[in-house]
């Protein structure tokens, strides 16, 4: 069976600022496979965005290697296929909304004649309202900047996509567009990259995440295997005393396949479950038996777990 094609190299790579006396990339290294989703995380000063800066090739690494599709990151043919959504982006107030898109169109030198059709397509992606598409950026909102930050990013038709804080200063239905939009980067094959502190939502978006602190990568999770250990969930069922269903009840169930009850009462329980396998065969028993079920969530998520840890022993240290 054949590897899959790794789109992004990066080896033994350092990075310092102050000559030399902060390490900003202390030797890291990070392998990303084409089509994959790929979550930054660790506290501030971690050195993520300073890896991101190398990737995009606006920063120059003291030592190490990075290759995107088998080229040096700062080659011309790399920034043609790369789509960026900076942290801060700096906007030009006078521009339009659609002024700035057909501006970015020209640098990225696509076909004039698709101009008109292209941008349109991505305003209408990132769901900004067509009433704001000709209205001046000093006019907008964070979260309207946001919005038209991640429509610039696809005007290219990137292979590569490097998200820093995507959805900062989204409201939920911000959120939920940039959801959409990495399911059809995932779709369409596109690599991405996003760096965030929003757990959550890395968690629901990525396939592995890399926990970076002091410049290192500590840690990479397989976001899609199954949670090692315990951990709590958080069962919800519609309140309806005619169907008799008590805390001793569904103690009763649960003990009944191995899983503890940790506390409840007759519409909500706590469990303390042993991966998702066991999560899902005790929805399954609860449904069976009647209970509907209406919430089902991990009171704390995987990554907020996993944060925490690394995090306190740095503290500890």
């Amino acid at each position: 069976m054949q590897e899959p094609q790794a789109c992004i190299e990066v080896k033994d790579l350092v990075k310092t600022y102050k000559r030399g006396e902060l390490r900003a990339l202390d030797g890291v290294n990070l392998s990303i496979e084409n089509g994959q989703v790929f979550g930054l995380i660790g506290p501030n000063g971690a050195g993520k965005s300073t890896l991101i800066g190398c990737l995009l090739g606006l920063l120059r690494p003291d030592s190490g290697t990075i290759t995107i599709l088998n080229k040096p990151a700062d080659f011309l043919s790399v920034r043609q296929i790369t789509g960026y959504v900076p942290e801060r982006p700096d906007f030009e107030g006078w521009m339009t909304g659609r002024l700035f898109l057909e501006y970015h169109h020209m640098l990225s030198r696509r076909d004039k004649t698709s101009m008109h059709e292209e941008i349109e397509a991505c305003l209408q992606e990132v769901e900004l309202d067509p009433s704001a598409w000709n209205r001046k950026l000093g006019t907008y909102s964070r979260g309207m900047l946001q919005r038209l930050s991640l429509a610039q990013c696809l005007i290219g038709k990137p292979k590569l996509l490097l998200l820093d804080e995507p959805t900062l200063g989204l409201d939920p239905t911000g959120v939920a567009v940039v959801r959409k939009m990495v399911a059809n980067f995932r779709k369409s094959g596109i690599t991405a990259i996003i760096n965030s502190h929003q757990l959550d939502e890395v968690e629901r978006e990525c396939d592995q995440v890399a926990f970076m602190r002091q410049g290192k990568i500590e840690q990479i999770e397989n976001l899609r295997s199954s949670p090692i250990g315990a951990y709590v969930l958080f069962v919800r069922w519609t309140d309806d005393e005619s169907n008799g269903h008590s805390s001793e009840n569904v103690a009763q169930l649960a003990q009944s396949i191995g899983v503890s009850l940790k506390e409840g009462n007759r519409c909500w329980a706590r469990f303390s479950v042993n991966g998702g396998q066991e999560a899902a065969r005790l929805i399954k028993e609860m449904v069976s038996a009647g209970y509907p079920v209406e919430e089902a969530v991990t009171e704390r998520t995987r990554l907020e777990k996993l944060f925490e840890r690394k995090t306190n022993g740095e503290q500890s240290e």
